[in-house]
């Protein structure tokens, strides 16, 4: 669908380009019979949608009496302004924290072109300030929206969905006039693309440099719009002494001539006197622009139906989720040692290098990420394979063939089957670092298919099954408790990929900072649990309980303890309960309970019950049987937990008395460790 719409667009684009050449000969009919010196007399460009002088009582749009502006900061509002003399009658001196609300005229889309102007005299020794913006969000990341502000004596080119990354952002390449008053318009023409975003001072253009040019999502914020704003900014600096006037807002991209006709009238009629025979090539091309914008229904037409291309796919694209990534800076920061920590106590300056202990980085690779990459998964590269593969036999047996696995360093231990750590890693680097197929080799080895049952010879010489002589007995991480359970009652939804889930959680853990938990419904409750939201300052309480880490930080293996929080979730959290119930559900459709619990006990644990387990199982079944018979009010509670609700025409009072021996099954060791 997005290759469609961008297809229509640049082909809209390409359109529009082929107007403006079928209309050449047109404008040069409009050239010869000097039709444009009727538009000397107008005073605004025609496309002017508001325009602000601060000579009336109140501040309003002249174009729109409706559209009334005033004083005001994020704490007050509504403040008288500051009149002084402006560049023709009054203007408003401001002080840098206050700005100037225009009452709504100023929000526009990436997709539609669009030009600003003012009138502004700013203070010398001022070097930094929002001019005027339309937009939200803190200046220097995540802004939203346009502007043209100083920075550092130079103007700053803004139009962000979130700056500074998904933005264009452009800096003059000389400063302004000082203490003087001066036009400066801002013009834009809808293509998100930098060369269509142009600032000029006194009708003339300004050179600029491009620092981003990277804007694919709009500048627009959900909901109400912010119109312009002038003077100040939220959480950043305005320009504190500078003085405003007259401005003004334009729904297209102004020509040349147009934004003379705001500088200086005298500069504009004088262009537009002249024969066309004295017109320099530069002023052809200028009034051809000038044509365009008013005169030619075909441009303003096609022009229409381009900015409804953009705006669709524009559209489109806003809905497309992103996740934040790290980037290069195009200008890469010195880095100093910081002496005694001291962050500007700058010592020796440092650049990108890897240790040479481990591999020197080669000549031919870049000094940056990308180099880094290629460097770690470089063949020569001694630790990157090993490392990985000690991890996954970790994953499968408790301990790695280096125990240290965090550490390969001179204070790691030494692997205990180094030839077989080798070998690993070179299948490894030569399956192109094919990670399922390492996960393949390793479970069906012959040492991982041994069985888990220590032999009494080698109790006191290997405990740790250091030597493999036996099959891995781990107890699995709360994750794989969770949706073995899940896999086992047939609730577990196998969608892969998508947002993260809010499962069942307790109410009010996320009231610690603020924040409100809205539990999911439906299928969503059953994903599994690499899905389930990280929150670092509120972790997932059972899966908490079961050691996983608040992911404030990367470590390589887990810690691993045994409590009695451990039963009490999986006895008390509802995903347990439902699961046990659902296979409770499932047991009373068996025709004997001596296979129902043989085949729920396989499930869950992957073997069959010993015939002392079996026995207990059912003995249990039968005693809580009749104590519920005895009070049907202790069914309640299992019948109400999760959303899964029973068959209404099995026995209530069968189903819970099987759901109770399902979660004796899910919290017994058999269930929780694997072997």
């Amino acid at each position: 669908m997005l290759d469609y719409l961008q297809s229509l667009q640049k082909k809209e684009e390409e359109s529009l380009e082929e107007v403006i050449e079928s209309e050449e000969k047109a404008f040069e009919t409009w050239l010869a019979s000097k039709a444009y010196q009727s538009y000397a007399t107008r005073e605004f460009p025609a496309t002017q949608i508001a325009y602000y002088t601060f000579d009336q009582s109140s501040i309003q749009n002249q174009l729109n009496p409706a559209q009334k502006g005033s004083m005001e900061s994020s704490e007050v509002k509504n403040q008288p302004p500051n009149y002084v003399e402006g560049v023709r009658g009054k203007g408003i001196k401001l002080n840098g924290d206050m700005w100037l609300e225009l009452g709504g005229p100023g929000a526009f889309s990436k997709s539609e072109p669009f030009s600003v102007s003012i009138w502004v005299n700013i203070p010398k020794n001022l070097t930094t300030g929002a001019i005027f913006h339309s937009g939200s969000g803190a200046v220097l990341y995540n802004w939203r929206g346009y502007h043209l502000s100083l920075k550092d004596n130079k103007l700053e080119l803004l139009m962000a969905h979130s700056a500074p990354y998904n933005a264009i952002t452009k800096i003059s390449d000389k400063d302004i006039p000082r203490d003087e008053w001066i036009n400066l318009t801002l013009t834009y023409d809808g293509s998100s693309k930098a060369e269509g975003l142009q600032v000029f001072l006194n009708g003339k253009p300004i050179s600029t440099q491009t620092t981003h040019d990277n804007l694919y999502k709009d500048i627009l914020l959900a909901g109400k719009q912010p119109g312009l704003q002038v003077g100040a900014v939220w959480r950043g600096k305005g320009i504190k002494g500078a003085i405003a006037d007259e401005v003004s807002i334009y729904s297209l991209e102004l020509s040349e001539p147009e934004i003379l006709q705001i500088y200086d009238q005298e500069q504009y009629k004088n262009l537009l006197s002249k024969a066309p025979e004295n017109l320099s090539v530069n002023e052809k091309a200028q009034l051809k622009s000038f044509y365009l914008n008013n005169h030619s229904l075909p441009y303003r037409n096609k022009l229409k139906s381009l900015i409804a291309a953009r705006k669709a796919y524009a559209d489109s694209v806003e809905n497309i989720p992103e996740m934040m990534i790290m980037q290069d800076k195009t200008e890469p920061r010195p880095t100093y040692i910081l002496t005694r920590g001291e962050y500007n106590n700058h010592g020796e300056q440092v650049f990108p290098n890897t240790p040479k202990s481990v591999l020197p980085m080669p000549e031919d690779l870049p000094k940056n990420r990308l180099g880094l990459a290629q460097w770690i998964i470089s063949p020569e590269n001694p630790l990157t394979a090993r490392v990985a593969v000690n991890r996954f036999w970790q994953n499968y047996f408790g301990r790695g063939l280096v125990e240290t696995s965090a550490d390969f360093g001179n204070q790691g231990q030494l692997p205990s089957h180094p030839e077989l750590l080798d070998w690993l890693a070179l299948k490894f680097q030569e399956s192109e670092w094919d990670v399922k197929a390492m996960q393949r080799l390793i479970v069906t080895s012959a040492t991982y298919r041994q069985t888990s049952q220590q032999r009494k010879e080698l109790k006191d010489i290997d405990p740790d099954n250091v030597l493999l002589a036996r099959g891995p007995s781990v107890r699995l991480p709360g994750e794989l408790i969770r949706d073995n359970a899940l896999f086992a009652s047939g609730l577990l939804n196998p969608k892969i990929g998508g947002k993260s889930v809010f499962p069942y959680q307790p109410e009010g853990l996320w009231r610690v900072n603020s924040a409100t938990y809205v539990q999911d419904k439906g299928k969503n409750l059953y994903r599994r649990s690499l899905y389930t939201i990280w929150k670092r300052s509120v972790h997932n309480p059972t899966l908490s309980m079961f050691d996983a880490p608040d992911h404030s930080e990367s470590i390589s293996k887990r810690q691993e303890t045994n409590t009695p929080l451990q039963a009490l979730a999986l006895l008390n959290d509802p995903t347990f309960l439902e699961a046990s119930k659902v296979l409770g559900e499932q047991m009373a459709s068996y025709s004997g309970i001596s296979e129902a619990i043989q085949d729920t006990f396989q499930k869950l644990t992957g073997r069959k019950p010993q015939s002392n387990e079996l026995e207990i199982l059912l003995e249990l079944r039968e005693s809580e049987f009749q104590k519920f018979t005895k009070d049907p009010k202790k069914l309640k509670g299992w019948l109400s937990a999760g959303e899964y609700e029973i068959n209404p025409k099995l026995d209530p009072t069968q189903v819970v008395a099987n759901a109770v021996v399902a979660s004796v099954i899910i919290n017994s060791d058999a269930a929780i460790t694997k072997r």
